[in-house]
C-alpha cells in the first residue's frame, strides 16, 4: 500500500513525524496529548499484564504531541522576536524529543521482554 505524501520519497521517520506534527491542528495536538496522558495514568492502574508496554508507548505518544505543541509555540514566538522565549521553547522541544526517544527505547525493551517471557522487574 502506498501512502501519498508531500514529502520526498526517501524521507526518514523523523522527517515524517515532524511533518505530521506540524500539519496537525492545535485542537488535534491537545486532544492527542490529553489522550496519551490518560493512557499513561490508566497504565499505572491495575493492568495485570503488559503494564510497562502500555505506559512507555503512551508516554512516547505524549512526548510526540507535546513536542508538536511546543514547536508550534516556538514558531509563533519567532514572529514576535522574543529571543528568551524562543530559546526556552527550543530547550523544551529538545527535552521532549529525547524523552520520547528514551521512552520509545523503553517501549521496545519492555515489548521484547514481554514477548520473550523474561521477567520484568521494576
Amino acid at each position: 500500500m502506498m501512502v501519498l505524501s508531500s514529502l520526498r520519497p526517501d524521507a526518514s521517520i523523523v522527517e515524517y513525524l515532524e511533518h505530521r506534527a506540524r500539519a496537525e491542528s492545535l485542537r488535534g495536538l491537545v486532544a492527542r496529548s490529553l489522550l496519551a496522558l490518560a493512557f499513561v495514568m490508566g497504565g499505572l492502574g491495575p493492568i495485570p499484564v503488559g503494564k510497562p508496554v502500555v505506559i512507555s508507548l503512551a508516554f512516547t505518544y505524549f512526548c510526540y504531541a507535546v513536542w508538536g505543541l511546543l514547536d508550534r509555540a516556538r514558531s509563533h514566538s519567532r514572529n514576535g522576536r522574543s529571543r528568551s522565549r524562543v530559546g526556552f521553547l527550543t530547550v523544551l522541544c529538545a527535552f521532549f524529543v529525547w524523552l520520547g526517544v528514551l521512552s520509545g527505547i523503553g517501549f521496545l525493551m519492555s515489548l521484547g521482554f514481554m514477548l520473550l517471557g523474561a521477567p520484568w522487574i521494576l
